[in-house]
């Protein structure tokens, strides 16, 4: 009973920490991707759910080198939103805002992920402690913390990963396929992390033991990959929609040089989630033997390297990728902490004390990095975009300069370009009839012109609304 009210009162602060800045606008770390997210759920709120053809405010042809009139946003399949879309309706009467909601059901998924891996640890490690410990690092990480409640797909494709990962350890490959196609639809990285457990449970299960794997092999590979093919020569009609991701794997040929070894393993895994302290537990877990844990915690270990492999300019191009790998992260680092707490020391109290102690470390200088990406770096783009929504038409089309990051131009609540325009005359007719206006914070060189040529509607020492539709 006393156990499971620890599991209980972990979850629940889990819950409370990830309410700090809850109510901030998209405007934090990283908040041009949760723009572009929680674009598509305003979409489907607006105008209803397409899962089929999701659209978001970006008109402009920087994500996929094509102008994109309609504005597709054809990634991920858009579960995440439709499931944000329909929990806002009864949640509105509440007073929460869609962004609200959406952090909300990051949130929930991620409190899953948490209690999975408890079962998780505990069934590959056979220790209560252990899995308290996986728990603990899961829930209160602070680089977890952060992208566990941001309005993005990737809590969402970790609870469907990790569910998948539960479901191959108890040797239930069928039903391991339906979660894993899910986060595959969301996140298609999640199959490298799980392909070298994957690859050796179907060896250990069946041609060890002589048993033919032809059906099971098809089948897991039917429900867990069809799904995705079939998405992806669906989203092949509009590339204009698709964003170029070529670049991902291996941009400026980066794999194995030097500032790839210091960016992941150093900067980002080593300082940025486990705060240097942590990789003392990380690489302990590899010493703990009981049945099979050392395996499935060298596979799992060798998906994060597979990940970081494949993944090569995306993982250091994006702190936010590692989000994938942080629930291996906490299983390794949980089962070292706990056999700090009872292999290292002749005393079970000094090595409970030591796990404690570097647990608390890794938390706080985890924290000393992360505490900046709740800021706010630029809150004039949110007064702007306030402005824009009291004097423009509600289905007018926005030019929002901001280099190309689309967090300016979602704060306008308008489709539009979050690029410098020079032919005006050729946006207008991608969007016709729609009246066309600009706003910047920016008082350069291009809104100088624009201000020659246009008229202001608004203009103060921050920011400025031209009219361009003279």
């Amino acid at each position: 009973m006393i156990k499971k009210l620890l599991i209980v009162a972990l979850l629940a602060t889990g819950l409370l920490v990830r309410f700090y800045k809850f109510n901030n606008p998209v405007a934090d770390w990283h908040s041009w991707r949760q723009a572009d997210t929680a674009s598509v759920t305003r979409n489907y709120i607006d105008h209803g759910i397409d899962l089929l053809n999701p659209i978001y405010h970006d008109l402009s042809n920087v994500p996929s080198g094509k102008d994109n009139p309609q504005g597709y946003r054809l990634v991920e399949v858009p579960i995440y939103n439709a499931l944000s879309a329909l929990l806002y309706q009864p949640l509105k009467m509440f007073h929460l805002t869609p962004e609200e909601v959406q952090r909300l059901v990051s949130i929930f998924f991620s409190l899953g992920s948490a209690l999975l891996l408890f079962f998780i640890t505990q069934k590959i490690t056979k220790s209560f402690l252990a899995a308290a410990f996986t728990l603990v690092l899961f829930l209160f990480l602070p680089y977890n913390i952060y992208y566990s409640r941001t309005i993005l797909p990737e809590p969402t494709a970790v609870f469907f990963m990790v569910l998948s990962l539960w479901f191959l350890l108890n040797n239930s490959f069928v039903l391991a396929s339906l979660p894993l196609g899910i986060s595959i639809l969301l996140k298609p990285y999640t199959a490298l992390l799980l392909f070298p457990l994957i690859g050796y449970l179907f060896l250990y299960k069946f041609y060890l033991f002589h048993r033919k794997p032809f059906f099971k092999v098809i089948l897991f590979g039917l429900i867990s990959l069809v799904p995705f093919i079939l998405w992806r020569l669906w989203i092949s009609r509009h590339p204009e929609g698709i964003p170029a991701s070529d670049w991902l794997f291996n941009g400026g040929n980066i794999r194995f040089r030097p500032a790839w070894f210091r960016w992941l393993f150093d900067e980002r895994l080593a300082k940025l989630i486990l705060g240097s302290f942590g990789t003392i537990p990380f690489f302990l877990g590899f010493a703990y033997k009981k049945d099979r844990s050392q395996t499935i915690l060298l596979l799992l270990s060798l998906g994060i390297l597979l990940y970081f492999i494949v993944i090569a300019r995306g993982n250091v191009q994006h702190d936010y990728y590692q989000t994938l790998i942080i629930p291996f992260v906490s299983i390794m680092a949980g089962t070292g902490l706990f056999y700090v707490s009872r292999f290292v020391f002749s005393r079970r109290l000094i090595g409970l004390i030591s796990a404690l102690v570097i647990l608390i470390a890794t938390i706080a200088f985890s924290w000393y990095d992360i505490q900046g990406y709740y800021q706010i770096n630029n809150p004039v783009i949110v007064t702007a975009g306030d402005q824009v929504n009291q004097m423009i038409p509600p289905n007018a089309t926005v030019v929002a300069p901001y280099n190309g990051d689309t967090a300016f131009l979602y704060q306008t609540h308008r489709a539009g370009w979050p690029i410098e325009i020079y032919d005006v005359n050729h946006i207008k007719t991608l969007v016709t009839p729609r009246p066309v206006y600009l706003v910047s914070v920016n008082f350069d060189n291009y809104t100088n012109m624009m201000m020659k040529n246009y008229p202001a509607i608004f203009k103060n020492n921050q920011f400025v609304i031209l009219d361009l539709n003279q």
